[in-house]
């Protein structure tokens, strides 16, 4: 079973600590070549990252992927025992990804003020904190973003925002959510200090550091 991208990406770092949860040592590498590459676009045609690559198989997209492995390895971590908390996870994690990350990604891409689109983000600000606001609704009233435990939900929003608090809330002076008395607040109290995740955030947070630093050389 071989998982395809660079950990920095923050979906592929989903799938890396989702299959932590389960017991599964899954560390990315590379293609040969880069995503875009003969090679790779053989296997995932949409040139994108993370795959992941077992008996023959090759599957994209974070999501689906940890859908696998739950198939997979069902009933050993990464979503909740109840039907209730399970789709409470999973509507957590799809939240992130409609109303949070695209506009995540549009900051990313204009990092540098010599070439940035104003309007793509001053559209971008206001979406991100919709976003906020959601995940604030929807978020348990646990320690954990989907209840007791750590979950799918986590997983997805934990690189996510290891990203945004090193990036672009400082970068563009956006409020930080998680700094607050709220539920995004008490979220990253949590996840910054749990014996699973505090390791990988710090982890994460190298892979971002080296991303930043390639960045910045272009």
């Amino acid at each position: 079973m071989k998982l395809y991208g660079s950990l920095a990406s923050p979906y592929v770092a989903r799938v890396v600590l989702f299959a932590k949860l389960k017991g599964i040592d899954l560390q990315p590498q590379m293609p040969e070549g880069g995503i875009k590459s003969p090679e790779y676009l053989a296997k995932n045609p949409m040139g994108k990252m993370p795959t992941l690559e077992v008996d023959g198989l090759a599957l994209p997209e974070s999501e689906v992927i940890c859908e696998y492995l739950e198939d997979v390895y069902p009933g050993s971590g990464g979503l909740p025992t109840s039907p209730a908390d399970r789709a409470r996870a999973r509507l957590i994690a799809r939240v992130q990804d409609l109303y949070v990350g695209p506009s995540a990604t549009t900051f990313i891409r204009n990092l540098n003020p010599a070439k940035r689109d104003e309007a793509a983000v001053s559209s971008a600000r206001s979406t991100i904190e919709t976003g906020f606001g959601y995940l604030e609704h929807f978020l348990a009233a646990n320690d954990y973003a989907a209840g007791p435990e750590l979950s799918i939900a986590d997983c997805a929003m934990l690189p996510a925002f290891t990203m945004m608090r090193k990036t672009i809330v400082p970068l563009f002076g956006l409020a930080d959510p998680t700094s607050g008395p709220g539920k995004l607040g008490r979220w990253w109290s949590t996840v910054a200090t749990d014996p699973v995740t505090a390791p990988f955030i710090e982890q994460y947070s190298a892979a971002v550091d080296a991303f930043m630093r390639m960045m910045a050389g272009r």
